[in-house]
């Protein structure tokens, strides 16, 4: 008897669909449950059983001492069913202790006799499914190879996420002409593409000038009988179509002017000769932001809020009569102690 090999346990794997060893664990998993059930049935069988037929008697009791005893003692039942479970125990050790013991030298058996491939014969062996092969053309360039599949397995998902990306571009598309669709006033028929120039239901046109914004487009006027070939009449006839509602919308325009005008008047002025509210934050951001850039960025602005160099770039502010003096007198002070300096130096 000889161990079985991996390369045989593979093999018979292969040819099984299973490991060898799962069909032997399968056939003891069996018979430990029908050890089980067996053992199940003899524990009832006797539970069940009259106490006095498997053999125990009632005890005559003749003093008053003997009663004593046998009433601390437990009962026939309670004897008899401890007795029962505790055989029942032993019974249950000793069938699976004998099972273990059977069945471990079954499998040995079966592993080393039955399930393995003798070695003389393993290199002969051919499945099922090699029927049919030709291993001839492995070295050929077209086979596929690992990175040929890779290769297409990234091209497949490139193109599923391009085509949810066309989807999602689909969707936002129709949308949008749904959008465009209502503005203008148009429907699309039952079982139509929608689009923006597909054919439309057609509507009350005075209807649809009042309810959407762009409803006045709906009235094409002559445009339908013009074609290419006379650009001059189709162009002609679609200003004319444009014509009204533009005066419309002049017209309208026309009368919000001089509200624009007047509120942008009040904006700025007051009829009292006051500045106007605008006017008044005006002054207000730009002297704050003046103040800051010279105080806090430490600039050097010009009237008009330019930014000077350091060079000169107009007249400076004026000083005062003090301001000169006292500068004069620290300039002399300077040169006083400049000459006392150059006194000390010669000495030396």
């Amino acid at each position: 008897m000889t161990t079985p090999s991996k390369p045989d346990t593979e093999l018979l794997t292969e040819h099984f669909g299973y490991p060898p060893v799962s069909l032997l664990d399968d056939i003891i998993n069996s018979i430990n449950i029908l050890a089980e059930r067996a053992l199940n049935s003899v524990e009832q069988g006797l539970l069940n059983a009259p106490v006095e037929h498997i053999g125990f008697k009632a005890k005559s009791s003749k003093s008053k001492q003997n009663a004593k005893t046998a009433s601390s003692q437990p009962s026939m039942e309670e004897a008899a069913r401890h007795e029962i479970e505790n055989g029942t125990h032993q019974l249950e050790t000793l069938l699976c202790a004998s099972i273990d013991r059977n069945f471990d030298k079954f499998e040995l058996y079966v592993m080393r006799n039955i399930l393995c491939v003798k070695p003389e014969d393993r290199d002969w062996i051919r499945l099922g499914h090699y029927e049919g092969l030709n291993f001839d053309n492995l070295k050929s360039p077209d086979n596929p190879s690992v990175d040929s599949v890779t290769r297409l397995r990234r091209r497949l998902q490139a193109s599923q996420k391009l085509n949810c990306m066309l989807h999602a571009e689909k969707a936002r598309n129709e949308a949008l002409l749904g959008e465009l669709r209502g503005l203008v006033g148009g429907k699309v028929k039952a079982g139509e593409r929608s689009s923006l120039s597909g054919p439309l239901v057609k509507e009350d046109p005075d209807t649809t000038e009042s309810t959407h914004t762009f409803g006045f487009l709906q009235k094409k006027g002559d445009l339908a009988d013009g074609d290419a070939e006379t650009p001059f009449t189709t162009t002609t006839a679609f200003t004319l179509s444009q014509l009204q509602a533009l005066r419309a919308l002049s017209t309208s325009l026309r009368n919000m002017m001089p509200d624009l005008k007047g509120g942008a008047t009040d904006a700025e002025t007051v009829d009292d000769g006051k500045k106007g509210w605008r006017r008044e934050r005006l002054e207000y951001v730009e002297g704050a932001t003046r103040k800051h850039l010279e105080n806090v960025r430490g600039l050097e602005l010009g009237e008009n809020g330019e930014v000077r160099d350091g060079e000169w770039q107009g007249e400076g502010r004026k000083l005062a009569k003090g301001e000169v003096e006292g500068l004069e007198k620290v300039v002399a002070l300077l040169g006083k102690s400049g000459s006392k300096g150059d006194e000390m130096d010669e000495t030396e």
